[in-house]
């Protein structure tokens, strides 16, 4: 059980972290402009360049995953971009077929920007050579084409498809999926194991976690566990008073500022006469967090979303549920994608270590 922390020591954990503080110097991370003026386009553009980068650096074959892409159909008629991954060694095994835990995974990115790439390196990256998962990515549809709360409704009606007739949902990726090789075939000797589903995503994922364990609650369907990677979890328009801290504090970021996370929710989700407050596609930490199932929670020191998270955590141990609390002080939002600080090291040994705490 995590203990209730003090404004002071909330403070206190925004207090710069020296290994971080180098390595924003040395790679030239500055302030923003004040006030902040949201660049989508370019943010974009920029993500778009880094990904591929990325995937070019440590394709997903080299942690000894193939993977799959395929589409899925949403309520609307929307297709919706679905990644299946898997453990590479199950493709030549015809003769055995392998019952994995799932990962089910919703991307971050302020539901602005974002893509199955964005999770490999923020938070899927210390997995791979350790765990043997089936992991099932969705890249909903983004604002400000497509308005709130479409990322929401996307990632539910995925995960329902998969909840509800797992057999259709995967046979259906190895009929219609694209992949290098073997890769949608070996998804034949892969069955899913629906009693052990996690639900997990960093930053807009992680509050897109948080909404779909509650409706999973609330319909009937069961979860083994969730984990948050810097949540955002409440529009910071009602943002309880003992949460705003981190807010006030993070006013020049140079990597998510407060004024950047208030932009982007001015975009996603424009105030409207009959807007709810306790909406639980926009702030789940004001909606009822009883009967949920267990949580590891990840939370950076130097991060404007740092103290809804860690009210999230005190309501969800109030209500009885076991989470398990790792904070990182003085590292900022999406720190984990910096995979030399000392920080990042430690948040793949805790994040590892928590897993295998529930899965083995």
């Amino acid at each position: 059980m995590a203990s209730k922390p003090s404004q002071r020591s909330k403070a206190d954990l925004y207090n710069p972290d020296p290994n971080w503080t180098a390595f924003a110097e040395k790679n030239g991370y500055q302030s923003p402009a004040s006030p902040f003026v949201l660049d989508v386009e370019g943010d974009r553009a920029a993500e778009v360049i880094r990904e591929a980068e990325f995937t070019k650096q440590y394709p997903l074959s080299s942690f000894g995953y193939n993977s799959v892409l395929t589409n899925v159909t949403v309520r609307d008629g929307a297709s919706i971009s679905v990644k299946i991954s898997y453990p590479k060694f199950l493709a030549a095994e015809s003769d055995k077929k392998q019952k994995l835990p799932v990962l089910f995974v919703t991307h971050g990115g302020s539901w602005i920007q974002g893509s199955h790439t964005t999770e490999e390196a923020w938070f899927l990256w210390p997995l791979y050579e350790h765990f043997n998962f089936l992991i099932v990515s969705v890249e909903y549809r983004l604002a400000p084409e497509h308005a709130f709360p479409v990322w929401m409704d996307d990632s539910w009606d995925v995960l329902e498809q998969l909840l509800s007739s797992p057999e259709k949902f995967f046979s259906s990726a190895v009929t219609t999926g694209s992949g290098s090789g073997d890769s949608a075939a070996g998804l034949k000797n892969v069955h899913p194991d629906l009693g052990r589903v996690i639900l997990a995503g960093s930053s807009a994922g992680g509050g897109t976690a948080a909404y779909l364990s509650q409706t999973c609650r609330d319909r009937g369907f069961s979860v083994y566990g969730v984990i948050l990677n810097i949540p955002l979890v409440c529009d910071y328009r009602h943002l309880p008073v003992d949460c705003r801290l981190s807010y006030e504090q993070a006013t020049t970021n140079s990597r998510l500022c407060s004024g950047e996370m208030r932009a982007s929710w001015d975009l996603v989700r424009p105030v409207t006469p009959t807007q709810k407050i306790d909406d639980p596609k926009a702030s789940p930490l004001l909606c009822n967090l009883k009967g949920l199932p267990k949580h590891l929670v990840f939370v950076a020191g130097h991060d404007p979303l740092r103290d809804e998270a860690l009210k999230y955590v005190e309501i969800l141990e109030d209500e009885g549920v076991d989470v398990q609390l790792f904070t990182y002080p003085g590292v900022p939002h999406g720190f984990a994608a910096y995979w030399e600080l000392d920080a990042s090291k430690k948040f793949a040994e805790d994040l590892r270590r928590g897993l295998k705490g529930w899965i083995g």
